[in-house]
């Protein structure tokens, strides 16, 4: 299996695959605990970008083009079976180019789209981009999003290493440039955080525009990192999505 692909949970008789792409300044095993709360005949597997965890020692990577490209290449071993993307904040973002990419390459596309903290890509960037700010007020920005623990940020030796994965996130964010192309034929869920002052909730509506199928949208108790505090609430949404395929996918074969 490739670098790129980490599996939590992995059955031969599984029905569907669940994809799930991690946040910013996060990694795979942000996941790991999925793997019990998810129903049976599932298989979970988390994406790695490069420079975390088991791909610590690999150049970190700043462009989402670079990313999809590459996520793309072995991901023909994994179309032997239905799946759905779930990625949230940036790793939402790379779900939605990565389904894009798949498209242009003909290949199979997911069941659903499960979309969670943040905007439309089609919305331009209202906020001032921080990848590029000097290291102690990039701390302090990162305060703001309540994502890492205070004993994190205040260890200088864990932020030499974590600051260079943030900067290379949020640049992948900010230097992120959306170009117009057909709706996706996949259905849409949007998950937003009640609190999530990061964007404007109206902008997670807009997502609408890029499916041509259904959408569905709701707004979760939390801030950004309302797949946290909401945790079994979303777990819910997703396991009553994954359900839904599975029993269709049972009634068709």
């Amino acid at each position: 299996m490739s670098d790129w692909f980490v599996p939590f949970k992995y059955n031969k008789n599984s029905y569907i695959r669940l994809f799930c792409f991690h946040y910013g300044g996060g990694s795979a095993s942000i996941y790991r605990k999925w793997a019990k709360d998810l129903i049976d005949y599932v298989d979970l597997i988390a994406i790695q970008l490069p420079g975390r965890e088991s791909r610590f020692h690999e150049p970190l990577l700043d462009n989402i083009s670079d990313i999809v490209n590459e996520l793309s290449l072995d991901f023909h071993n994994y179309l032997d079976k239905p799946y759905i993307l779930f990625g949230h904040s940036i790793g939402a973002l790379i779900s939605f180019e990565f389904t894009r990419i798949l498209r242009k390459k003909g290949m199979q596309q997911p069941k659903s789209l499960i979309i969670s903290g943040t905007k439309a890509p089609q919305v331009p960037l209202k906020k001032l981009p921080i990848h590029n700010l000097p290291n102690s007020e990039l701390i302090e920005k990162i305060r703001e999003y309540n994502g890492i623990p205070s004993y994190i940020i205040e260890n200088k030796e864990l932020m030499d290493i974590f600051l260079p994965i943030i900067r290379a996130d949020f640049c992948i964010s900010e230097t992120y440039s959306y170009y117009s192309e057909s709706p996706l034929d996949c259905p849409i869920m949007a998950l937003g955080g009640l609190n999530d002052d990061t964007f404007d909730s109206q902008d997670l509506l807009k997502w609408q525009e890029q499916t041509s199928t259904s959408f569905q949208y709701e707004l979760l108790p939390g801030d950004h990192f309302f797949i946290k505090s909401s945790y079994q609430k979303v777990i819910n949404i997703v396991n009553k999505i994954l359900y839904k395929e599975i029993t269709q996918f049972i009634t068709l074969n």
